[in-house]
């Protein structure tokens, strides 16, 4: 299994329930074990995960649209085109799923469970509120 070491930022990412039976067939019957794959470092490094993340779930979601718009069709024209898409649409996924695994441990066939493990909590304060808190920070550390 690939690990990454990076402090984790992240969310809980849902994949559905067609990722649900793709990992139920998978695992077998043996008892699960949740194990960390990936650490995200900054907040850009999570922004970066989730675009990713989005981005191969919208792919799989497109493709499933033209699976469905080839079911309904009876224009052989038509069908051509629309596995034409649906061609370069499946290798372009696999690409980007490859991709999201080598560099995050991450692949659609799963489900994962991001924690958040620090978070920086801002607000608005005028300088002597501003003042009076880095102090008080400053004095316990």
């Amino acid at each position: 299994m690939i690990k990454y070491s990076i402090s984790t930022l992240g969310f809980l990412c849902l994949l559905g329930l067609q990722t649900l039976f793709a990992e139920s067939k998978n695992v077998g019957s043996g008892k699960l074990q949740l194990v960390k794959v990936a650490s995200l470092n900054t907040i850009d490094a999570n922004k970066e995960f989730q675009k990713n993340v989005q981005l191969v779930q919208q792919q799989r979601a497109l493709a499933a649209q033209v699976v469905a718009k080839l079911n309904e069709t009876k224009d052989k024209k038509e069908i051509k085109k629309l596995e034409s898409q649906l061609d370069a649409l499946q290798q372009k996924l696999n690409e980007n799923n490859q991709l999201m695994f080598k560099t995050y441990g991450f692949s659609l066939n799963r489900n994962y469970v991001l924690t958040v493990e620090k978070s920086h909590i801002f607000m608005w304060v005028n300088e002597e509120e501003a003042q009076a808190i880095n102090e008080k920070a400053a004095s316990t550390k």
